[in-house]
């Protein structure tokens, strides 16, 4: 099994990946601040990115819970999920998919991964994670009450973040995350970047948006860049 970012090598009979990271992914892999907040352009490699950093993660915190979040439960059926499964099931066969309770669970039973929607910020109460991949963190119905509720359940082990979307509104991710990123609070990392520093995105598409789209709604969805009509 291979991706974009990623392919199986033998080396003296062990079995390995090999990443490829295009510039933004590689700078939010870098990152050691505790929230990393990849603001990037329509397909840009956010998604696909998540389940690679995620088990970066466990393999660094060990056993115990972890949190995967997306804005809607449809949204998590088209993208996160299948994106997740590629890399952890298909990949590395880690454990098994408990479609009922919307979790995966490591071989041994003592590592999970918890999936939940932030349109319902209860349901991601009941929780002790040690890290947190957040999916689209930038629509509307990711509501600040559901960011505030992961932060809740990553407090005892102070846990990681990555939390990747595109831009659609100037609203809470703004005013508590880029505003204080830009004060010089170490917490925080932004990452931004366009669609294009996704090497598959094809530039002449990237040309149209520019010349049809009011330049606004250009820099919002194709430049990660904050704005307004």
């Amino acid at each position: 099994m291979a991706s974009s970012l990623w392919e199986v090598v033998h080396k003296d009979g062990e079995r390995g990946l090999r990443y490829h990271l295009h510039p933004g992914q590689r700078a939010a892999w870098d990152s050691t601040r505790r929230f990393t907040f990849m603001l990037a352009g329509t397909q840009g490699g956010k998604t696909s990115f998540g389940p690679l950093w995620l088990h970066r993660e466990i393999e660094r915190c060990g056993e115990g819970d972890y949190l995967a979040v997306t804005s809607t439960y449809p949204l998590l059926k088209l993208k996160m999920l299948p994106e997740f499964l590629s890399f952890f099931h298909n990949t590395h066969n880690l454990g098994d998919w408990r479609a009922g309770d919307m979790t995966y669970v490591y071989r041994g039973g003592k590592t999970r991964i918890i999936f939940g929607s932030a349109t319902n910020p209860e349901s991601l109460e009941s929780a002790t994670a040690k890290a947190a991949w957040l999916d689209e963190i930038g629509q509307n119905q990711f509501r600040l009450e559901s960011w505030e509720a992961i932060l809740r359940r990553l407090s005892i082990h102070q846990g990681r973040v990555l939390a990747g979307t595109t831009l659609y509104n100037v609203g809470w991710l703004k005013q508590r995350v880029y505003d204080k990123w830009r004060a010089g609070d170490t917490d925080y990392a932004v990452i931004q970047f366009d669609s294009i520093t996704n090497p598959a995105f094809p530039r002449e598409e990237h040309e149209r948006a520019k010349r049809d789209l009011p330049e606004w709604k250009f820099n919002l969805f194709y430049r990660a860049q904050f704005a307004r009509p």
